[in-house]
């Protein structure tokens, strides 16, 4: 029986790194009647952050945009800057879903919000950048 991951539950802390220290945080996923998804993320250090977007992973997405110019990184695998989820996966999936991206093409599939170790992810800026050289070197565009 192959090993396959399992997916994590709204709510769950994680680990989130500001100034040097490592801080437990909440982070809480759901989907809307309208179809939206809705991410929070909370701890007494950073206070809440919640964002709202069509899909889970653009929602945490729009949710580090706000938290990285303050220096929070998120430690969820979605934060990672060689991650990034197909269209399929954000429209059948919501988001929750992703692609470890590698040299020769698309690797293993990981949950947006499986956690990692912060000091493994990026800024969004940067994990957009990586996903754009990906993609215009497989698919000719971006992403």
């Amino acid at each position: 029986m192959d090993d396959v991951p399992i997916q994590p539950q709204s709510p769950q802390k994680i680990a989130a790194s500001h100034g040097g220290l490592i801080h437990e945080v909440r982070v809480s996923w759901w989907q809307t009647d309208d179809w939206q998804w809705v991410v929070v993320v909370n701890s007494p250090e950073l206070g809440a952050v919640e964002r709202q977007a069509n899909d889970a992973f653009e929602a945490l997405c729009l949710v580090r945009e706000e938290l990285d110019p303050r220096g929070w990184r998120l430690g969820v695998a979605g934060a990672q800057a060689d991650v990034w989820p197909s269209g399929m996966a954000r429209d059948q999936g919501g988001g929750l879903s992703a692609y470890r991206l590698g040299p020769a093409g698309p690797l293993d599939r990981v949950f947006t919000f499986t956690p990692v170790d912060p000091a493994t992810v990026t800024s969004v800026a940067e994990q957009r950048t990586e996903a754009d050289r990906f993609f215009a070197k497989f698919r000719g565009g971006g992403r």
